[in-house]
């Protein structure tokens, strides 16, 4: 769908420009003049280039400001079709309000807005579409979209938790490591000059530095190029080999600290998805195997598709959870309690608020606790150095007394 560029003046007279989505330049004159602008410019905006490397992406923020965007315009009595074509000529990304257009067509045409969503899956998801769907059904498509989109704000909250405790020590680690590779490269070179001048014998220490520096120097090109190549390598098993994807996210499920962070952001989020979906009407079996492909971890998913087919088979969700083994005995009294109560839906959304508070008070441990041994790292590894290099100084001073 083509964008337009415009300038024109409003009822004020005063100079306004922008673009705008529409199907040709009729129809955005229309638009236009509905919003009681005089147009002194109009024309098709250029193409944007299409390389997949330059493509904006539609990212979950965005798909979370549309959904609570169109749950406000519903519960105000705007029309379907009227609100989305609001928010598509807001929308700053042009890649999301392309799609919204698409949508809203689709709806002119006959489909439903659930119907019309299956078409751009990539950006949203199956439980995006299903609870849409759902409250299509039941007729309290505002609620659902209000409800999708608080669910949707949690969840991006806590992805950036999750992200943020392990941004520091990474960015910590790589920095001290840069440190330790610009002394081993352009320092420790220098000492080794001078004691090779020297003629002296030197300490094993001071031989093992001076040899990795030398090394690192001489190398250094070939060392980063083999670090990105490692980095890319890791990157493209991890998306396209099954077996090293799963490793890979057992490993992280395993690590000591972060695993448990990783462990209680994921059983969080499966809770608040599984509450939302549940109380929006949707069956329990499909609810475990949307919950299952939003996971973001292949043993996760594997969990809860194995949970699912218990449940298939006749077993209580409570059950099910324990058989896995990687659920929490609160979580699974929590969810026996919801069964035998008739109320899963509110149960899940305490456990999800629970293990959300978990979350917060591992990150700020995680911080706490990974500050000092960073700096006990990075300062005995600085603190090695400059001993081994200064040992034959020392040595030398004891051969003058």
């Amino acid at each position: 769908m083509p964008y337009f560029k415009w300038k024109g003046k409003d009822v004020k007279g005063r100079k306004r420009k922008g673009e705008i989505i529409a199907i040709d330049k009729n129809d955005a004159m229309i638009k236009l003049k509905n919003k009681k602008m005089e147009i002194t410019l109009i024309k098709e905006a250029p193409k944007d280039i299409e390389l997949p490397f330059l493509q904006k992406k539609v990212s979950d923020k965005e798909i979370l400001v549309v959904t609570k965007q169109l749950s406000i315009m519903l519960t105000s009595g705007l029309p379907l079709d009227e609100s989305l074509n609001i928010i598509a000529e807001q929308t700053t990304n042009k890649k999301l309000g392309e799609i919204i257009y698409k949508i809203k067509s689709d709806i002119e045409g006959g489909s439903t807005l659930s119907q019309a969503l299956k078409k751009h899956k990539p950006v949203f998801s199956d439980m995006y579409i299903n609870m849409v769907d759902s409250g299509e059904k039941t007729g309290n498509l505002d609620r659902v979209l209000k409800r999708l989109s608080d669910m949707m704000e949690k969840s991006i909250a806590l992805k950036r938790k999750i992200k943020g405790a392990l941004i520091y020590p990474t960015m910590v680690t790589i920095v001290a490591v840069g440190v330790i590779a610009l002394i081993m490269t352009f320092v420790i070179p220098t000492f080794a000059d001078m004691y090779s001048s020297s003629g002296m014998q030197l300490p094993l220490p001071t031989k093992i530095v001076i040899n990795i520096s030398l090394f690192m120097k001489a190398n250094i090109w070939y060392m980063v190029g083999g670090i990105i190549a490692f980095i890319i390598l890791i990157k493209y098993m991890y998306r396209k080999i099954y077996k090293f994807h799963k490793f890979m996210d057992k490993l992280l499920l395993n690590l000591p600290i972060f695993g448990i962070l990783v462990r209680k952001g994921s059983i969080a989020n499966f809770s608040t998805i599984l509450a939302s979906l549940s109380s929006s009407g949707i069956d329990i079996l499909e609810a475990l195997d949307i919950a299952a492909k939003t996971a973001n971890n292949v043993i996760l998913e594997e969990t809860l598709m194995d949970v699912k087919e218990m449940v298939k088979r006749g077993e209580n969700l409570s059950t099910a959870l324990a058989g896995s083994g990687e659920f929490p005995d609160m979580v699974l009294q929590m969810v026996s309690v919801g069964e035998e109560t008739g109320t899963l839906d509110e149960m899940l959304e305490k456990v999800a608020i629970y293990y959300e508070g978990e979350v917060d008070n591992t990150v700020k441990n995680l911080t706490t606790m990974i500050e000092p041994i960073i700096i006990v790292i990075l300062g005995g590894a600085i603190g090695f150095l400059v001993i081994a290099m200064y040992l034959p100084i020392f040595k030398m001073g004891e051969t003058i007394k």
